[in-house]
This record gives C-alpha cells, sequence and structure tokens, in this order.
C-alpha cells in the first residue's frame, strides 16, 4: 500500500500541464513507491484518451477510465478517482498544478502529526499568463516562485488531503455539483463536522497553478444552483446517497 495517492481528475487535458503536474509529483522528495498518482479520465475523447495513458506510463500513474460524456463533473471525476485509491492518505487536486519538491512530504508529516485527525490544505500561487506553456523541471521552482503571485483568498481548492477512510464514510464530493460547483467549499465544511483538524501547510511548502482560459463561469445560472445547494445541504457529512463514484 502506498502511504498516499494524489487523484487528478482529467478530461481532454494531455499536453504540457498535465505533464509539468505528473513531473512534480515524480519529483517529490520521497521513495516513489510511497506515492500513487490515479489519473481520472471523464469522458476525453480518444485522442486525448490515448495521450493520458501514454502519459500516465512515462510517469508510473494509473488511468480510471470512465465513458460519460455530458457535462464536466470534477466531483464525480473525483470520486471515481478517489475508488481506484489504494494509499492510506488521498491528495486530491487538479492536473494545472506544479508542486514544490516538499509538497507531498510536507502533507505526509501532517499526517503523522496527527494521524487520522487531519484536513491538510494549501494556497495555490497563480502563474501569470506571461509564463511561457513549457516543460518545467525541479530547477526552474526559484523562477516560478518568483513570478507566482499567492492568491488573497484561502480556498482549499486543488488541495484536500485526509485518509481514505474519510472520503469513504463520507461517500466522496458531492456529484450533485455540476460542471464547475462548490464541492471544495462543500468538503471543508463537511470534513470539519466529521472532527477533522484544518491544517494549513503554506509556510512550509508551496503548489502553482499554471495560467489558462477557463470556463469556470461561462454557465453562472448553474453555478447559482450549485451555491444554493451547498448553502442548504453543507452540514451533511454523508452525501450522495444513492450512488457515488461507481458504487451504490
Amino acid at each position: 500500500m502506498s502511504r498516499l495517492t494524489a487523484i487528478i481528475p482529467v478530461r481532454n487535458r494531455s499536453g504540457t500541464r498535465l505533464r509539468n503536474c505528473l513531473a512534480s509529483l515524480r519529483w517529490q522528495a520521497m521513495e516513489t513507491a510511497d506515492l500513487e498518482i490515479v489519473l481520472s479520465d471523464y469522458g476525453s475523447d480518444p485522442d486525448h484518451a490515448a495521450s493520458i495513458c501514454e502519459l500516465a506510463e512515462t510517469f508510473g500513474a494509473k488511468v480510471a477510465r470512465n465513458e460519460e460524456f455530458g457535462d464536466w463533473n470534477r466531483s464525480r471525476a473525483l470520486n471515481l478517482g478517489i475508488q481506484e485509491a489504494s494509499g492510506e492518505y488521498l491528495l486530491c487536486t487538479d492536473a494545472d498544478m506544479i508542486f514544490d519538491a516538499r509538497f507531498v512530504p510536507s502533507l505526509l508529516a501532517v499526517h503523522a502529526r496527527l494521524p487520522q485527525k487531519a484536513l491538510v490544505v494549501c494556497r495555490c500561487s497563480d502563474l501569470p499568463k506571461g509564463v511561457s506553456e513549457r516543460d518545467y523541471a525541479l530547477s526552474d521552482l526559484g523562477w516560478l516562485h518568483d513570478r507566482a503571485k499567492r492568491r488573497k483568498s484561502i480556498g482549499t481548492g486543488a488541495c484536500q488531503s485526509a485518509t481514505r477512510e474519510f472520503f469513504f464514510h463520507a461517500r466522496g464530493y458531492d456529484e450533485s455539483f455540476v460542471h464547475w460547483g462548490s464541492e471544495d467549499t462543500d468538503m471543508r465544511d463537511r470534513a470539519l463536522a466529521y472532527g477533522l483538524e484544518m491544517v494549513w501547510v503554506s509556510d512550509e511548502t508551496e503548489m502553482f497553478h499554471q495560467w489558462h482560459p477557463t470556463s469556470r463561469y461561462s454557465r453562472l445560472l448553474q453555478n447559482r444552483k450549485n451555491a444554493i445547494r451547498y448553502f442548504l445541504t453543507r452540514h451533511k457529512i454523508v452525501k450522495n446517497t444513492e450512488r457515488w463514484g461507481n458504487q451504490r
């Protein structure tokens, strides 16, 4: 069993950004066998799906392929990956991140200090549009740090780490959040209600968001529906009572 599984939801993302993400997970200051990587491919078209499999082979990752081609549902994509994970601890993140070499060890240090009790999160540093999209190496981390801007918000997106046991107890992220929703904030509140302590590692390590165009704000009505659902149901620890991922 790996110590930690990183779960990355993807759809039609198989180029430079995903390659940087996977490379940064493999330059972590830890034994390779202690970190499992699961790419949850949620309905990519055939060409992208093939490229995702090629990247997975290059970086020693597992692909959890699901043939669902409807609306993007990050919660469901994460849940399908969670169900394929074998690590004692899970990290739910995104395909457009680059991680500092001490990122995963910093998460595991918190889990060692607070076993079974922590939701570990990290603030994100945004790379500006002017930073070119290219392959980065471990030696580029200082250069990226000098150009990135730490987000003012302290949202928990792209880094939520807790025990596999907790995610299975909660039955994963709320799959009623369609397109882009409030799934990270919702999971934070549910984890706190469960009794986990939210611990920030932003002072010990860093993660960089690679700039790209976004469709996050293209469906404002759906975003409003997601926000209303979050407000009404955030107190519920267990969601997806009929089905989550591939399980009922």
